[in-house]
């Protein structure tokens, strides 16, 4: 410390033969604004970061809930799909389809087809007795 104050005096009382009057101007770290700019920018970045990794954890988020929901809803549609399988499986399902989809009857069976009222038809002739197939 001596060592430096010596050196100054050294400068000044040169400076002053020389006729030099401005004295060295030394940088001062603490009353510099360098550290302060330098925390602000650390500072701005990290808020920065912050709020783009909470936006993304947001959006994370959103996506998750409506993973859930869809997965409950296939669920559902599945279970319902097994449910289904399970009445075309069964016989009673299968004939009674038959019955109403196909019109089939079962041997010994007449088939009745009901017709609403004032639905006109076409009037069916009898087949002719006389017709002689193939010679």
């Amino acid at each position: 410390m001596q060592l430096a104050r010596k050196q100054q005096e050294i400068y000044e009382t040169v400076s002053e033969k020389r006729g030099i009057t401005e004295k060295r101007k030394t940088f001062n770290f603490s009353r510099s604004k360098l550290p302060v700019l330098i925390f602000m920018s650390l500072l701005a970045y990290l808020a920065f970061s912050l709020s783009s990794q909470f936006s993304s954890l947001t959006a994370m988020q959103r996506d998750i809930q409506s993973i859930k929901q869809e997965v409950t809803t296939l669920k559902q549609k599945n279970e319902n799909l097994r449910i289904e399988l399970q009445q075309f499986q069964d016989d009673a399902y299968v004939e009674k389809a038959a019955r109403e989809k196909l019109g089939l009857v079962r041997p010994g069976e007449t088939r009745i087809v009901s017709v609403p009222e004032g639905t006109k038809l076409k009037e069916i002739q009898p087949p002719a007795n006389n017709i002689v197939l193939g010679d």
